[in-house]
C-alpha cells in the first residue's frame, strides 16, 4: 500500500514514534505472556538512513542488537530487511504494510518483525 500525496517530515516523524511506541508495547506484551522474568524486554530505537529509518531491538540481556523492520522514509512503507539494507524480491521491496494506515501497520508485523508473505 503506498499513498500518492507529500508528506510532510514533522507528520512522518510523528508516525514513525507511534509506530516505534506500537513495537515497544508488542515487546512488553510478548515479555509478560511468555512470563519471561530474566530481563527486562528489548528496547525499540530507530536509526536514521538517507532513504530508509532502521527499527532496532536493543537486547538489554545481553546488548545484541536487530533489525526489526525498515521504513521508507519518503512514503511511510514497512519493509523487511537485514542488517544492511531492506530486502528486495523479484517483484521488488519486501512491502509488508505502511505506518500512515489507520493501525500503524500494526496488523503486518508482531514483536519479531513483519509477517512474511503467505503464498
Amino acid at each position: 500500500m503506498t499513498f500518492a500525496f507529500e508528506i510532510n517530515p514533522c507528520e512522518m516523524q510523528t508516525r514513525l514514534d507511534q509506530y516505534v511506541g506500537m513495537i515497544q508495547q508488542k515487546q512488553t506484551d510478548y515479555f509478560e505472556a511468555m512470563n519471561f522474568t530474566f530481563s527486562e524486554p528489548p528496547t525499540i530505537t530507530v536509526d536514521y538512513g538517507k532513504k530508509y529509518a532502521k527499527v532496532v531491538k536493543n537486547d538489554n540481556l545481553n546488548g545484541a542488537r536487530s533489525v526489526h523492520s525498515f521504513i521508507d522514509m519518503s512514503n511511510g512503507d514497512i519493509l523487511k530487511g537485514n542488517w544492511k539494507t531492506p530486502v528486495r524480491t523479484k517483484k521488488g521491496l519486501a512491502i509488508r504494510g505502511n505506518i500512515f494506515a489507520d493501525d500503524l501497520g500494526s496488523d503486518r508485523v508482531n514483536e519479531h518483525g513483519p509477517y512474511y508473505l503467505r503464498r
